[in-house]
């Protein structure tokens, strides 16, 4: 996971807001009414997913826009979950492009202290400043020296969005692996060219790859 910046809110969403929102409080916060039938933020996710060539925002794998893998099908994902804050329904900054299966992973789950939000304002708040990467294993682990309610939301956002089940690592690790041969099978002149292409922010794994590339300082020299 990499910081992602979601962008200016386009035309269109806050009038849907206006006309729309109300309807998702009434249902899950006042018990009125039947569970509405307006979804109109998936007319934004195309735009959601252009910020980063459609890869999902959790666990950087490029959506399979065919539908043909409905495991890889995009969403938008509601960071802040639907039915626990209904208020947010039409918020452009509680929107997150992922993946079907990461947002199934997260459902509606929403931990106290809620999880790493990948395009959190602040910058201690950012992914990069929770994780990193196990180069011998292919996992993302808590970033060392992070303690607290922070290390605690580093491992349930892992645990939760199922950021290292056995096939989403083993293809993470598999690209990294990869990289690293093919990085240090060029002259060192050519490594940081190479190294920055795949840390662009519309490559699959470029947030893992930056990772990498931090623990690799060596070989870029």
């Amino acid at each position: 996971m990499k910081w992602i910046d979601r962008g200016p809110e386009p035309a269109g969403v806050v009038g849907y807001a206006r006309q729309f929102t109300q309807g998702w409080i009434d249902y899950f916060e006042n018990s009125v009414g039947a569970r509405p039938e307006d979804y109109h933020w998936r007319e934004f996710r195309p735009q959601l997913g252009e910020r980063t060539g459609d890869i999902c925002w959790y666990c950087e794998r490029r959506c399979d826009t065919t539908f043909d893998s409905p495991e890889r099908s995009p969403t938008v994902d509601h960071f802040r979950p639907l039915r626990r804050f209904p208020a947010l329904a039409y918020a452009w900054s509680n929107w997150v492009y992922s993946c079907r299966r990461c947002n199934d992973n997260k459902d509606d789950g929403w931990p106290e202290q809620g999880y790493v939000d990948p395009c959190a304002d602040a910058a201690e708040e950012r992914p990069e400043r929770h994780f990193d990467y196990d180069l011998l294993t292919g996992d993302i682990v808590p970033r060392t020296g992070l303690v607290g309610v922070a290390r605690q939301n580093a491992l349930r956002t892992i645990d939760d969005l199922g950021l290292n089940a056995v096939d989403v690592r083993y293809y993470r690790h598999r690209h990294t692996r990869r990289f690293v041969e093919d990085l240090s099978a060029l002259p060192i002149g050519d490594r940081q060219d190479f190294a920055a292409v795949f840390t662009e922010q519309t490559a699959e794994y470029a947030g893992v790859t930056r990772m990498v590339v931090e623990q690799l300082t060596d070989l870029l020299r």
